[in-house]
Parts: C-alpha cells; sequence; structure tokens
C-alpha cells in the first residue's frame, strides 16, 4: 500500500504543477480534478479562447493493480 500512496501523491503534485504554471491565459482555466476513490486523475483545460469554448483534457492517469 506504501506504494499505491506514493503513486497517488506523485500524480497529484504533477497534475497541481502543471496547472500552476499553465494559467497564462486568463480565459482558460486548468483544473486538477482528483478521484482517490477510483484512482483517476486528470487535469483539463476550460474557458473561452476567441469566442469559441475550450474544454479538453490535456493529462489523464489511472491507477490500476488487478
Amino acid at each position: 500500500m506504501a506504494d499505491l500512496d506514493k503513486y497517488r501523491n506523485c500524480i497529484r503534485q504533477l497534475l497541481t504543477e502543471y496547472a500552476q504554471r499553465a494559467s497564462s491565459n486568463n480565459e482558460i482555466e486548468a483544473q486538477t480534478i482528483f478521484d482517490g476513490e477510483q484512482d483517476h486523475y486528470q487535469l483539463i483545460y476550460i474557458g473561452w479562447q476567441n469566442r469559441r469554448r475550450v474544454f479538453g483534457p490535456v493529462m489523464h492517469f489511472d491507477i490500476n493493480f488487478d
């Protein structure tokens, strides 16, 4: 279980740091989504650019130990 917690923390840290650096456009927000129960982690962009809607995943991680 220690390895699993290590993976979770590393992914959270990576996505959080990337989201903070990616916020160069004031109209597009970088959002992190962490689902620790199902081990799904995602970074998305959401907002507007030149009157067009921006919404989409940038990075997505799943942890699966079957």
